[in-house]
């Protein structure tokens, strides 16, 4: 890992459709946002995975956004967006983070980054209760693991657990800022993180068009005097990240 610095309807018609397709679509239904979806695109590769985010194929990946208050959907105080593409091997993840004050002091892997500024990305290939949690931070440090979630009837998750010594072996990942990390006295621009998720490291071959993945992706914004801003792209609703009857969804082209 381097790091550079240049830089609803009515009821009625909702309880028909609860009936007729599932509880799944009524997460959708009766949530008070509804879930979102990004095409990926399928794109040649060769980028080179330096966090500049300038090579063409990141103007035609699928742009998602806008990222929201992940409790309550109400607009968040500094932009995060996400490109996303893949290619015969890998998933591709461009994002581009603006934070006028850049915390962060974590660089082993696997340290708890959820307590300082990181972004996060969970992803289900399959049940929707077991899903990869990866994470980077603007010091380059990395977080992965593979979480086992206890789903009540309700959906909603009852606890944790997970094979914590997972690693992403073949993944690749480079941040680049602009600013000052740990310095809150000068005004920084933001941070970058581009990143390359063989699927050998999901376990999986590459998605066949039409595949339709769960996932979503996070922030936490901290620095200067606001509070802690959970950020989402498709907002839980709850305190936790972890309802992933709340993820989006990624669907291959």
């Amino acid at each position: 890992m381097q790091i550079s610095r240049p830089y609803s309807g009515p009821f009625f018609t909702r309880l028909f459709v609860f009936f007729l397709l599932g509880p799944a679509v009524s997460v959708v239904l009766h949530g008070a946002e509804p879930l979102k979806t990004a095409t990926v695109p399928v794109l040649d590769g060769g980028v080179q995975i330096n966090g500049q985010l300038d090579e063409p194929q990141w103007k035609k990946a699928y742009l998602l956004g806008p990222f929201v208050n992940n409790d309550d959907a109400s607009p968040v105080t500094e932009l995060t967006r996400v490109r996303v593409f893949h290619d015969r091997e890998a998933l591709y993840l461009g994002w581009e983070v603006s934070d006028s004050d850049i915390q962060a002091t974590f660089t082993a892997r696997d340290s708890h980054f959820w307590e300082e500024e990181v972004v996060e990305f969970f992803l289900s290939t399959e049940r929707i209760d077991t899903y990869f949690e990866l994470q980077w931070n603007p010091l380059g440090g990395i977080f992965d693991a593979i979480i086992r979630n206890k789903l009540g009837t309700d959906g909603k998750s009852k606890g944790i657990d997970g094979d914590w010594s997972y690693t992403a072996e073949g993944m690749k990942s480079r941040v680049r800022v602009d600013g000052t990390v740990g310095n809150a006295a000068d005004q920084d621009q933001g941070w970058t993180v581009e990143v390359r998720v063989p699927f050998a490291d999901l376990g999986i071959s590459r998605p066949e068009p039409g595949t339709t993945w769960r996932a979503n992706f996070y922030r936490f914004n901290r620095g200067g005097k606001r509070a802690v801003e959970k950020q989402s792209w498709t907002p839980t609703l709850d305190p936790m990240f972890h309802q992933p009857n709340r993820f989006g969804f990624l669907k291959f082209q």
